[in-house]
């Protein structure tokens, strides 16, 4: 049981409603009502779209009387004095629009707007949308906002990879993508971890599942964003946004048939896709075991818009996604010596633990469905049903060898190898093995999603909203389901054959590895390249051969309702909010690896089990290789398999209650204070066990293991906008509010992991601290934008924030370790070490980001084609804690899987019915993973204690660019052409010593090519 923690109370809070309430009583302040007037209502329409403008700015000239236009181009100008007037109106990229219209007192007027470029359009040409009108709808967007919250349009960027939504949101400031391989699987939102960032869809959250670990992070690789109109990152909290909302609040809007004035729309995009370094016609084969496939992949998206009548409408969209992805790469493992001496690896030569050249091969499909249907009941009540369904399927294959030094079973042989300059040699005899690895696994997964949302507009002044919505996502990996193994490792001969193992250019793209025999002679790889010359075997307690399904299913559902009401009949306009949320949600989680006894298998019996199509050179010129086909050995040996060695079951059950109450004061023409309480109560219920049978007898791995978590908070928060009178293009804004950030599910349950080899003892545990209290923090905003007269703005935007309570692991040693493995029931056998969940002290999140977007429509042809978006964010993270020792721990736990520094720079120019744009993101060097020990960490064997040699995951920085060339040939149909990573950036990744006088101690660790760069010819257009 987890304690409950006390709640604390809070100074400022209470001062800033203060100003809030004060703010309050002046507005009600009774005035006279005018007289005379009357209202102005219309709509506003791009001409050459015919979308309804959202954001637009209207005026009525010669008085007081403005306003913005809400999704379907709608307006409404109240207390305009009667008689003719002159409504004026502004849109990013458009030319501005005057109207005349009548006034009559107490009656309402009606108008439409239509705006255009300027532009003279050959008849019948209407050009497709791209990244000029993404632009200008960002724009007006952001101006619009009462909060600080960037906006951006579905074709703001450009054509994004496979529709992946993680590639769409890196390039917004702020935000840092967490990869996996080549795929974007999370965003890091301002410095914080990806598990803290919440992703909705029309203001409701969105299940989302990972089947390896536990956690609550919402990774993107299993949905698209074809249905996404407009992507909104919200910045400043206030009182209607949830409370955990630290990092921010991404949420994405939904296309809908009143999105347009059209009866009907349609839009398509088709595009074939391959990677130029393995650019084929033909079936390839070898990509997916005994298959063959085309490297060349389809994609298609299309979306039907149709008004049915003015009151009914519906959205359909679908789209398929294919991509073949090459990833070659190396890998260097590295040892710490195995004597409780201070390892060599920090006083001279680092030891090889292991070097492996690896082929990756993957192929992705996506597909999606998303409908919407808006029925406007009556002219007061509106009623919108949306839904969509994600299907996710991944294979890939990593096949290579790996060479193994040393003997990891061994107290005393690891390596003694030397460097000279950039060649590694190790001591002779001291190759324990060459492995022949296999893996093939397969991800597929579905996502759904789904809103029922009424609208009610009681009086103009009172409206009313409630939606319920239903998501659910599982991922599974299977194997043996589907005829197949997920992963070998065939050994050959180790130390008797083989002397030693020199590499030259270690830290190089193209490595060159030479083998030498006991006797100093060199040995051909033709060797190591012939499966025929290993043995294939396996015990029941081995890893070589083994089966891994595992299955998460995530499920969220919820309801939530608001009411609002404007009072205008006082001194100062307020609008009233009040809301309420109930959101539940429930994650399952089921590991299992099953392994089996292989009688040795070699020479020509293990010949049979080769894949014939696969031919191709492994990585960075290591040239061909065997490898065998998952299928054949699965049918050869499918009656092997008989001992669990993990299954481990995870059930965490979530619920969370909301209300809030938010008042919006115009405290003067220029200033809107923001401000209010939230109150959410969390309830959280986690269930664990390690199921599986331990090799001495025990009936299970760990006993079943709970957590239960319960605490209310009120979350208060003000924030302001400002418009200075003298120059309505400044805008500023500004707030603080309190935030709260609940443990991860792995920080819940205790977690086991089994000794990398049997004997070797590095097995480890980690276990959640019974006192654990959620983090709380305090933020800081502040933004300065300045919207330019000609579609364009830039600004700058800073903040902080004060964490109090932040998740760190703290290392277990001697007794409280051996007194948790008691405690569970775990088998001491083969573990070292523990961690232990904990609070740690307090850290500050400082950070600044500079944004700017702009059509140059303003220059002189033909430059006047011209549109630049950048940004550039940076975070600094400072701690301190009552124990100096853990304030490191602290400060790496914040850091992990966030760039520190990013940057995007996006240039797109149209000449006619030519464009081009091009995309570039640079990110920092960043700490990308967890923490990799070598052979052991901090604590005792035996009697010796080990000194803490920790080395620490880095990710090098990292600059991609992309390039799209596209030609309109009428409103129909544009022809595309698009590069991806056109200059074939390498991801880098390498090991720095963790502690501040071990960080002279550099590695490496990955280096990874993509296979690209990546190219994608298409079609689209509009009908």
């Amino acid at each position: 049981m987890i304690d409950r923690p006390t709640p604390q109370t809070h100074g400022w809070p209470g001062r800033l409603l203060g100003l809030l309430v004060l703010a309050i009583v002046t507005a009600l302040a009774p005035t006279a009502r005018a007289q005379g007037t009357g209202t102005i209502n219309g709509t506003v329409i791009d001409t050459t779209s015919g979308k309804y403008l959202e954001g637009a700015e209207v005026s009525v000239q010669g008085s007081g009387a403005t306003t913005t236009t809400a999704r379907d181009g709608s307006f409404s100008l109240t207390g305009v004095p009667a008689g003719a007037q002159s409504v004026v109106v502004h849109y990013p990229g458009l030319e501005a629009k005057t109207e005349s219209v009548t006034v009559g007192a107490g009656q309402p007027a009606s108008v439409t707007l239509r705006l255009s470029t300027g532009e003279v359009l050959k008849m019948g040409e209407y050009r497709v949308s791209g990244m000029k009108e993404g632009v200008a709808q960002a724009i007006a967007l952001q101006k619009l906002s009462v909060q600080s919250k960037m906006v951006v349009a579905a074709d703001q960027f450009g054509e994004v990879s496979e529709g992946n939504v993680g590639e769409y949101l890196k390039f917004l400031p702020g935000v840092s993508v967490d990869y996996n391989v080549n795929d974007a699987r999370g965003i890091s939102l301002r410095g914080l971890s990806t598990t803290f960032t919440i992703v909705a869809v029309d203001g409701t959250p969105m299940a989302g599942t990972s089947s390896q670990d536990d956690t609550r992070r919402f990774e993107f690789e299993q949905i698209a964003m074809n249905n996404v109109e407009t992507t909104e990152l919200y910045k400043t909290v206030t009182p209607d946004i949830p409370a955990s909302s630290t990092g921010g609040f991404v949420n994405f809007v939904t296309k809908s048939a009143f999105d347009s004035e059209g009866i009907q729309r349609f839009t398509y995009n088709a595009s074939l896709s391959a990677p130029a370094t393995n650019l084929h016609f033909s079936k390839q084969g070898g990509v997916w075991g005994h298959k063959e496939e085309y490297t060349i992949r389809p994609s298609l998206e299309m979306n039907y818009a149709r008004r049915i009548s003015e009151k009914l409408g519906f959205n359909v969209n679908y789209r398929l996604s294919e991509k073949y992805d090459d990833s070659p790469r190396t890998t260097a493992l590295w040892y710490q010596t195995s004597s409780a001496t201070l390892p060599t690896i920090f006083t001279s030569t680092p030891q090889l633990a292991t070097y492996a050249f690896t082929s990756e091969e993957k192929l992705t499909h996506r597909e999606a469905l998303a409908a919407k249907v808006d029925y406007r009941i009556s002219d007061s009540t509106k009623l919108s049903l949306s839904g969509q369904w994600n299907w996710y399927d991944l294979n890939f294959t990593q096949r290579g060898p790996r060479f193994a030094l040393g003997n990891a079973g061994s107290a005393t042989v690891y390596g003694g190898g030397s460097v000279s300059g950039d060649t590694y040699t190790s001591a002779p005899g001291t190759i324990s093995s060459i492995q022949n690895i296999f893996l093939y696994r397969n991800k597929f997964g579905t996502t759904y999603h789904s809103n029922l949302t009424l609208d009610h507009e009681f009086t103009p002044k009172a409206k009313g909203s409630l939606t319920a919505y239903y998501s659910r996502a599982n991922g599974k990996y299977r194997d043996i389901q589907k005829g197949f193994i997920s992963s070998t490792a065939i050994m050959s001969p180790g130390a008797a054959t083989y002397g030693a193992f020199t590499i030259k250019g270690l830290d190089r793209e193209m490595p060159v590895v030479s083998l030498t025999s006991t006797t100093g002679t060199p040995v051909s790889l033709d060797f190591v390249r012939n499966l025929g010359n290993y043995t294939f075997s396996n015990t029941a307690t081995g890893t070589n051969f083994q089966s891994r399904p595992f299955t998460a299913i995530d499920t969220k559902q919820g309801i939530a309702g608001s009411f609002n009401y404007e009072l205008d009949h006082f001194a100062l306009p307020v609008k009233l909010e009040t809301g309420f949320a109930s959101d539940d949600t429930t994650r399952y989680i089921l590991r299992q690896a099953i392994v089996g006894q292989i009688n040795a298998t070699t020479g020509p019996a293990l010949q049979a089990l080769v894949d014939p199509k696969y031919t191709r050179d492994v990585a960075f010129g290591f040239g061909s290789y065997q490898a065998v086909d998952p299928f054949t050995v699965w049918d050869t040996f499918k009656g092997s398999l008989g001992r669990v060695i993990t299954d481990d079951v995870r059930e965490f059950n979530e619920k969370n209650n909301a209300v809030y109450l938010r008042a919006d004061v115009n405290a003067t023409p220029e200033l809107l204070l923001i401000g209010g309480l939230r109150w959410e109560k969390r309830e959280m219920d986690a269930r664990a066990q390690s199921r599986a049978s331990q090799a001495n007898g025990l009936p299970t791995r760990s006993k079943p293991a709970s957590a239960d978590l319960e605490y209310d908070e009120i979350y208060p928060s003000l924030s302001f906008k400002y418009t200075p009178r003298a120059n309505r293009n400044i805008v500023v804004r500004g707030g603080i509010s309190r935030t709260v950030g609940h443990p991860d599910y792995a920080d819940l349950v205790p977690t086991i992991t089994a000794e990398s080899v049997t004997g070797l003892n590095d097995g480890s545990v980690t276990v959640p601290d019974p006192d654990l209290k959620p983090y709380f923090s305090t933020n800081i905003d502040l933004s300065f934008d300045y919207y330019f007269k000609h579609s364009g703005v830039v600004g700058i935007y800073a903040y902080t924030k004060d964490v109090k309570n932040y998740f760190i692991g703290n290392t277990m040693t001697g007794p409280d370790l051996r007194a948790v493995i008691d405690d569970y029931g775990y088998d001491p056998t083969g573990i070292a070490s523990g961690t232990v969940v904990q609070n740690g002290g307090k850290s500050r999140l400082s950070g600044i980001e500079l944004s700017y977007a702009q059509n140059l429509s303003f220059l002189p042809k033909p430059f006047d084609g011209l549109n630049v978006q950048a940004n550039f964010t940076y975070v600094d993270v400072s701690v301190s804690d009552p124990d100096p020792s853990r304030a490191l721990d602290l400060e790496y736990s914040q850091l992990r899987a966030v760039s520190p520094q990013t940057a995007n720079f996006i240039l797109g120019y149209r000449y006619r019915d030519f464009s081009v744009t091009t995309t570039t993101n640079w990110v920092s060097e960043s700490l990308f993973g967890g923490f990799v020990a070598g052979t052991f960490v901090t604590g005792t064997r035996g009697t010796a204690t080990l000194p803490d040699t920790r080395l620490a995951n880095y990710r090098d920085e990292k600059l991609t660019t992309d390039v799209k060339l596209e030609y309109s040939i009428n409103k129909h149909l544009a022809v595309y052409f698009l590069v991806r990573n056109i200059f074939n950036s390498q991801r880098i990744d390498y090991y720095r010593g963790y502690l501040p006088q071990n960080q002279h101690v550099v590695l490496p660790f990955n280096r990874y090519e993509f296979g690209e760069p990546h190219l994608t010819l298409g079609v689209r257009g509009r009908f």
